[in-house]
């Protein structure tokens, strides 16, 4: 299977997942969205899998959501028919352990691929942050409630509210990541985890994660809606026209 927007390939009983697009720092758009639940799916039905690891080209995991898309999209079946809605829900039923690894910027769509996965290894220098508010958007991929049953009302509230960024450290201390090393050792602490899981019963695993999902509840179908609406209104609007034409919004507040 031929991707432009992420290299795929296999590692023993580990599939492993690179996003690829590094002119814009590994941006979240509908392409690699499409073509990341594809390798997803692909990588979920192939028995000789066990695992699945995302991370990013370069030095950074995903520094956002190309939202200049959105920008182009003025109601919210057109974006309803896309394929925002299907790809996460492809994505977030994996029956797999899903790893990710982060290395320099997590932010907007970057940050709801890291929620989207079960493992998160950080390295020292990684940064996170949903900084949507600033454009008077909500995150587009469930990013609202998955934050919230990752790090608790209070914390996903500050994050969401203020769009501010946290270091690795912040994040391992709230629950949104699972470890931090050093940037040095990020890859090979990600394979040593990798190959573990692996090498433990496929069955008893997939059951695992299925537990743990269902202990957890997240309610990204019943996000989508307002996810979707947040985008209709005046201020929206304003704020992705200013992000497409490189200036500062002006908020009616309305």
């Amino acid at each position: 299977m031929d991707f432009e927007t992420i290299t795929v390939e296999n590692s023993r009983n580990v599939g492993l997942i690179t996003l690829n697009r590094p002119a814009s720092m590994n941006a979240v758009c509908t392409a690699m969205l499409y073509e990341l639940a594809q390798a997803v799916h692909a990588f979920d039905g192939e028995k000789a899998i066990r695992v699945i690891v995302i991370k990013g080209a370069e030095d950074f995991f995903a520094a956002g959501t190309d939202m200049s898309e959105f920008a182009e999209m003025r109601n919210a079946p057109d974006i309803d028919g896309g394929v925002y809605g299907r790809s996460v829900q492809t994505i977030a039923s994996c029956s797999k352990p899903v790893i990710a690894a982060v290395a320099g910027y997590a932010f907007g769509g970057g940050l709801e691929l890291v929620l989207l996965s079960d493992i998160v290894i950080a390295a020292d220098n990684a940064r996170f942050g949903f900084p949507e508010i600033t454009l008077g958007v909500l995150p587009q991929m469930g990013g609202v409630s998955l934050l919230t049953n990752r790090v608790g009302r209070a914390k996903a509230a500050d994050l969401l509210l203020t769009g501010r960024h946290i270091s690795a450290e912040e994040a391992l201390a709230c629950g949104l990541v699972s470890r931090v090393v050093d940037v040095a050792d990020l890859l090979s602490e990600v394979e040593e985890t990798a190959e573990r899981i692996a090498a433990m019963p496929a069955a008893g695993v997939c059951l695992v994660k299925r537990a743990i999902l269902n202990a957890v509840g997240c309610a990204l179908k019943d996000e989508e809606s307002i996810a979707r609406l947040s985008l209709m209104s005046g201020d929206a609007q304003e704020g992705l026209r200013a992000l497409k034409e490189n200036r500062a919004p002006k908020f009616k507040h309305e």
